[in-house]
């Protein structure tokens, strides 16, 4: 009898061997800009972007090379869809097809009930996040082009709206010489960046229950109702808190 690793294990282990790689490729010297990081920023650097807190300890812009910015990019993604969606996307790359067992652990990974369309699902939930990213990147895109130039403006629209999908809050702009001010806080970036964070921050459940309703007009499920209507009343309670705060007169 063949010894199969209980399914939370096995994500486990999946993400134990992500924040492996990452740390590793973060320490190389080419991932620096300057001295390659130590053992331990390397490691809180994996974690965090897997992870998707946002918190850091260094300073992408200043302490990462292109290289070592593309691996926390890529670490950052595959925190924002699981990397039970990467290895899906890997496998039927290869031709491979995804078992009975990976597709149970693909659902808990995603968090759907449905096993039995997992694959199609994952595989137009991925084409959906990957829609939503490029839109923003090509919005960021145009709105950074007249000062970095057209490559660079590029490269850093790619990479800060994977970074608000996935609600992991690194940037290269702060400490970036070309941005003295930090993070621009002109009005179309910080809406761009603003609903970029918003639709990852409600979940691949329930992007992929609304897909559902786009496509065959279904009726979301409690947990999608519950998501968006909570997340709009902190949205506009979270707004008109901060506006009193900052504009309102207060009592001398």
């Amino acid at each position: 009898m063949s010894f199969q690793i209980p399914r939370p294990i096995a994500l486990l282990l999946g993400l134990l061997l992500l924040v492996s790689i990452g740390t590793g490729l973060l320490m190389l010297p080419m991932s620096a800009a300057k001295q390659p990081l130590q053992w331990n920023q390397a490691l809180f650097t994996a974690c965090s972007a897997l992870s998707t807190t946002g918190l850091s300890i260094i300073t992408p812009s200043q302490d990462l090379s292109v290289f070592g910015q593309l691996v926390l990019l890529f670490l950052m993604q595959m925190g924002g869809i699981g990397f039970m969606a990467g290895v899906v996307v890997v496998l039927r790359l290869l031709g491979r097809q995804v078992t009975f067992a990976e597709r149970l652990v693909l659902r808990d990974s995603l968090g759907v009930p449905d096993v039995g369309s997992i694959v199609q699902l994952t595989a137009h939930v991925l084409r959906g996040v990957l829609a939503i990213e490029l839109t923003g990147a090509l919005i960021l895109f145009l709105l950074w082009w007249p000062k970095l130039g057209a490559g660079w403006a590029l490269y850093y629209g790619i990479w800060h709206s994977v970074s608000a999908f996935c609600n992991a809050s690194f940037d290269l702009l702060s400490g970036n010489p070309q941005f003295p001010g930090g993070f621009p806080t002109d009005v179309p970036t910080l809406l761009t960046i603003s609903f970029l964070v918003m639709l990852g921050s409600i979940g691949i459940p329930v992007l992929s229950d609304i897909w559902g309703w786009a496509k065959s007009r279904r009726r979301l499920s409690i947990h999608s109702k519950l998501t968006l209507k909570a997340a709009a009343a902190l949205l506009v309670i979270g707004t008109l808190a901060l506006y009193a705060d900052q504009f309102l007169p207060t009592e001398p």
